[in-house]
């Protein structure tokens, strides 16, 4: 067990600092704080987050810390806190971790016993879901998903079946392939928002089935970044069989899937025990 009081210290600590995902107006007064107080800023990219530094008067010094020296970087960071620096870690836009490797950080933070705190703030599949008109409780965040179409399918045959709203992100370029993916899976008849340039002068949701928003992005050019949000499956009855969450189990492996990851996958989207899952599971196949 740890115990972490997170201002009971003078001593280095972590701080956790979003930034707006668009609009600079969203930064708020405590995170600009923390960014000018903190003795260095461990920025995902330097030069984007320069332009927001400059923009809000923040001139701190800045580190690189992103995916591809994240494992040697992290170390160096924890040693400067144990010394007494205080670092705020910021990525491109949104919330530090939330597809970033900040969680990487935190983890040696918290082996370290340096205090973590988080600040909230802005994050741009939160906010893509209460605008949606879909059921925010409860959701299934995906980040971003594998690019190859294979790699793919599982996670479309957990969305179409899952009694939750499902959301992932999607840049332009691979926008119309996605879609064309789905279809061979979700329904077109399902009902999907597509959330671009959120917070942006360029801001716009197209909603629709998924037939509709497909046909939509084959006339119109995909431009911007996207959140793209499914609704939940309202087809099935809330409350599956064991023999039927079985059954999904092996639709997940039957797609490439191991058995561990899909016995996870589908007990979280039913809401029921992990451990019974997989105990039923393997009962079954005895």
């Amino acid at each position: 067990m740890q115990r972490q009081s997170s201002y009971d210290k003078d001593e280095g600590k972590l701080y956790l600092v979003p930034t707006p995902i668009g609009n600079l107006e969203d930064i708020t007064i405590r995170a600009k704080n923390v960014l000018q107080n903190a003795d260095y800023i461990a920025a995902e990219d330097t030069r984007t987050s320069g332009i927001l530094l400059e923009k809000i008067g923040v001139h701190n010094r800045m580190l690189a810390f992103h995916k591809y020296n994240s494992q040697e970087r992290a170390p160096e960071l924890v040693k400067m806190m144990k010394e007494g620096a205080v670092i705020a870690e910021i990525s491109d836009a949104g919330m530090p971790v939330i597809s970033d490797p900040g969680y990487i950080l935190v983890q040696h933070c918290i082996e370290n016993d340096i205090a973590v705190i988080p600040l909230p703030g802005a994050s741009a599949f939160t906010t893509a879901l209460i605008a949606s008109g879909f059921d925010a409780q409860p959701f299934t965040y995906y980040g971003f998903l594998p690019r190859k179409v294979g790699e793919q399918q599982p996670f479309f045959n957990q969305m179409n079946d899952a009694h939750a709203t499902s959301i992932f992100y999607e840049a332009p370029h691979r926008l119309s392939k996605t879609l064309a993916n789905m279809e061979t899976v979700i329904s077109p008849e399902r009902k999907i928002v597509v959330a671009r340039e959120l917070t942006k002068i360029h801001e716009e949701f197209i909603r629709g089935t998924l037939e509709e928003v497909t046909n939509y992005f084959k006339q119109n050019t995909p431009r911007g970044e996207f959140v793209i949000l499914i609704s939940p499956n309202s087809d099935q009855p809330q409350s599956l069989t064991w023999p039927e969450l079985i059954e999904l189990v092996d639709r997940q492996v039957s797609q490439g899937e191991s058995k561990k990851s899909a016995i996870k996958q589908v007990a979280t989207t039913n809401n029921v025990s992990k451990n019974e899952l997989y105990e039923r599971y393997h009962q079954e196949k005895l």
